[in-house]
């Protein structure tokens, strides 16, 4: 039953038996140097170009082209075997038969340096003549994990020849195949310019098991990520950008990295079947701000500190209301440049960061009046609720230019008898 299998390369399930080509396994070899990878997990499947490095002093001559083998860890194979070895099988509990070793494709091997190599993580089949000079084929599926494995272990050894009985040993490290990571729906899609929501991602591939996760938004770094124990989801707290939309959120997982304007990580841009096209999870970033304290007495002054994005690169050096230059809004509803520009402007602007910003607000009397007296009277701001808002114009005529922020409840400034 054995020889059917020869030449296949399925991942190993759970613990296994290791059968080299003799139909043993061979001890390993003492105190060989250890290899450093430039990533020690990637994704199910292989394909991914790598490093490994050792000491400067490194065991790789120059004029030479190392072997590179997979061997799989499993129960009766815990380390690289002394010699390089041919294509060998893994029987798991008499259930799975898999490939117990892989072999890098030599024209992907690499001597950069001494002690640095390059290779391809083994990504699928590739052509090699047997013994007779005739086509065999070698990785038939490369290196890929079985339904239900989360994760799978593998040692990364480097032989000097391809040779079964004289090869030395060169150099070892260990490798974690893991799944690519999917993601399925973001809940909620958008967050205020200044960040702080909380949002959650499904999908698949998330598993902390082997390394940590990371995500970011449109560059904007992710914060507080937790992951659920089964890795089909996240929670995670967004970080404070500019407004913009149609935003990619990246995950970076043990098993690769995914987009989720690609988010099946197929790389394609139609599905296998080239007629349904995927459906990418924009995420949108709104040009908001949520401000501390959002109240303040009649006829008093207060200092507002105001959180959001972009504040740097807007110009708050102003000389009038109406000039083209950023201003922080008291406005009734939402800000018109034209009709409703507001009743009170928040002065004294200091930028804080690209994210805060503190203004000075008197409510005692608006300084609008300088715009148009007819509208913005000067007289104590009256009861009620307002909307602190940010411009990157104050010019009446700026129109969409004026770029102002939009009305949350974060934005939200009530005067009253406090």
């Amino acid at each position: 039953m054995m020889s059917e299998f020869v030449g296949r390369a399925v991942l190993a399930a759970v613990a296994a038996t290791v059968i080299t080509a003799a139909g043993t396994s061979a001890p390993a070899a003492a105190a060989e140097p250890v290899l450093t990878l430039s990533s020690a997990t990637g994704p199910s499947g292989g394909g991914v170009m790598i490093t490994g490095t050792t000491a400067a002093d490194g065991p790789f001559p120059a004029g030479t082209v190392p072997v590179v083998q997979f061997q799989f860890v499993g129960a009766g194979s815990t380390s690289c075997r002394a010699t390089a070895q041919e294509v060998a099988q893994i029987t798991a509990s008499g259930t799975a038969t898999t490939a117990g070793v892989l072999i890098v494709r030599p024209d992907t091997v690499k001597r950069l340096t001494a002690g640095k190599i390059a290779f391809e993580v083994p990504a699928g089949a590739y052509p090699e003549l047997d013994g007779n000079g005739d086509p065999s084929t070698v990785n038939p599926d490369g290196l890929v994990l079985l339904d239900g494995q989360d994760s799978s272990r593998w040692n990364v050894c480097v032989y000097d020849t391809d040779s079964t009985t004289d090869s030395t040993l060169l150099a070892t490290a260990v490798y974690t195949v893991a799944p690519r990571p999917v993601i399925t729906s973001i809940i909620p899609a958008g967050s205020p310019a200044g960040g702080g929501q909380s949002i959650t991602v499904n999908g698949s591939g998330f598993s902390t098991v082997v390394t940590g996760l990371s995500a970011s938004i449109g560059g904007a770094d992710l914060t507080g990520i937790k992951v659920a124990a089964n890795g089909n989801s996240f929670t995670a707290t967004t970080g404070p950008r500019a407004a913009d939309t149609g935003l990619a959120l990246v995950v970076t997982a043990p098993g690769g990295s995914v987009s989720s304007l690609d988010p099946d990580d197929n790389g394609l841009a139609q599905d296998g079947d080239d007629s349904t096209p995927d459906a990418p999870i924009p995420f949108s970033y709104s040009n908001s701000i949520t401000i501390t304290p959002n109240t303040g007495p009649v006829g008093g002054s207060v200092d507002i500190d105001v959180l959001g994005a972009g504040f740097e690169a807007l110009d708050f050096t102003s000389g009038s209301p109406a000039d083209g230059h950023a201003h922080v809004f008291l406005v009734k509803d939402a800000y018109d440049a034209a009709a409703n520009r507001g009743v009170a402007e928040c002065s004294v602007v200091v930028v804080i960061s690209d994210n805060e910003l503190i203004c000075t607000l008197d409510l005692a009397a608006a300084r609008l009046s300088a715009v148009d007296s007819s509208v913005l009277p000067d007289t104590t701001i009256a009861e009620g609720a307002y909307i602190l808002t940010v411009v990157a114009s104050g010019d009446p005529t700026a129109g969409p230019a004026a770029d102002p922020t939009i009305i949350s409840s974060g934005a939200t400034f009530t005067v009253g008898p406090y």
